[in-house]
């Protein structure tokens, strides 16, 4: 199993909603924080995040589960359009023990079967 983080960056009126999708789509440990761009101009067009405040939103994924996550974003909040979001997700190398791994990835640390 190989869990990731996944990182979305979105305008800061669409955080809520946006972490909402995310919880229902099964992200686990979601967190999100204000953010301010500072990359130049042309990489702010580049990655479509434009000039507003943000909200940066993370949280824990299997990698099955990343393309589905990415269908959701476009398909709710149009992120194949410019100026609509970035996600990118980023794997997960090493942990504190099997039942940090199993808490991170949403598993019961004894049986090791999916939390509901």
């Amino acid at each position: 199993m190989q869990l990731k983080l996944v990182f979305v960056i979105v305008d800061k009126v669409k955080a809520e909603k946006v972490l909402r999708a995310l919880e229902e789509k099964g992200l686990r440990h979601l967190h999100a924080m204000p953010g301010t761009g500072t990359a130049p101009s042309a990489l702010s067009e580049l990655f479509g995040t434009g000039e507003t405040e943000k909200a940066v939103v993370w949280g824990t994924a299997r990698e099955e589960e990343i393309a589905g996550l990415y269908a959701m974003l476009d398909e709710k909040f149009g992120f194949k359009e410019k100026n609509t979001g970035i996600a990118f997700t980023l794997p997960v190398k090493s942990v504190g023990g099997p039942a940090t791994l199993a808490l991170l990835a949403g598993l019961d640390a004894v049986s090791g079967e999916v939390k509901k």
